[in-house]
């Protein structure tokens, strides 16, 4: 992205609309949920207010303020994706560590490492040309990207059309594109959407990172205001 003036709108719509403002505790919350996922096997409340040594009735209140197509559920009821780590499979793999799980949209690969703390080996599939794409994102940023041009994908929907299908309006519009040129073709065929460059699109990840996990990410929140949030990922 070479147009400053859009690079600060995105950042201000992920500053402001689609991650919001939360409170510290419901940050803490959500910071374990995100890294309890990573480790690959279904995440029930005891075993997230365990974990937090948060109490249960606090963790599930705040887990019911969360936007419901943020979180996916198995069978039994356990949370296997939340706000795009998932364990479940989708078209953008992601391995961190050992462990092999998968995002909703390529944009979750460049936030995802500085939240888990850890470099993730990321593999997709452009939607235009189906080249694979193939690259590991560090706490410092995409390494090691093949093809060496790829871009991905951005768009800005609206808060009823987010909040009612998160997916769906968001994250299955936002990919990797094998080159800018693929990117231009996309970009062509879907209206409203913004093409970045991965390391535009690494920089708006962290200040998603930090509009959301302030508190969390700066200084751990172990003590933390115990205000409750009237609804978590829509505004």
């Amino acid at each position: 992205m070479n147009n400053p003036d859009l690079l600060e709108t995105v950042a201000d719509y992920l500053r402001t609309e689609l991650f919001p403002d939360i409170d510290p505790l419901s940050q803490r919350v959500l910071l374990g949920l995100y890294r309890l996922v990573a480790q690959g096997t279904p995440v029930t409340i005891d075993k997230l207010g365990t974990t937090l040594s948060i109490n249960n009735g606090a963790v599930a209140s705040i887990l019911k303020s969360v936007e419901p197509s943020r979180l996916q559920f198995d069978e039994a009821g356990g949370i296997v994706a939340f706000t795009g780590l998932s364990q479940a499979p989708t078209n953008h793999r992601f391995v961190f560590g050992d462990r092999e799980l998968y995002t909703w949209c390529a944009f979750d690969t460049l936030f995802l490492p500085q939240l888990l703390g850890g470099e993730a080996r990321v593999s997709s599939t452009c939607p235009i040309t189906k080249v694979k794409i193939q690259l590991a994102v560090t706490e410092a940023g995409p390494r090691f990207v093949e093809p060496s041009h790829a871009v991905m994908s951005f768009v800005m929907p609206d808060a009823k059309t987010r909040c009612g299908d998160l997916r769906g309006a968001f994250c299955n519009h936002v990919n990797f594109l094998a080159s800018p040129e693929a990117g231009n073709t996309w970009a062509k065929r879907n209206a409203g959407t913004a093409i970045v460059s991965l390391d535009d699109a690494f920089d708006l990840g962290r200040a998603r990172n930090e509009a959301c996990f302030k508190d969390v990410l700066s200084r751990g929140a172990n003590q933390v205001e115990r205000r409750m949030s009237n609804g978590i990922g829509c505004k």
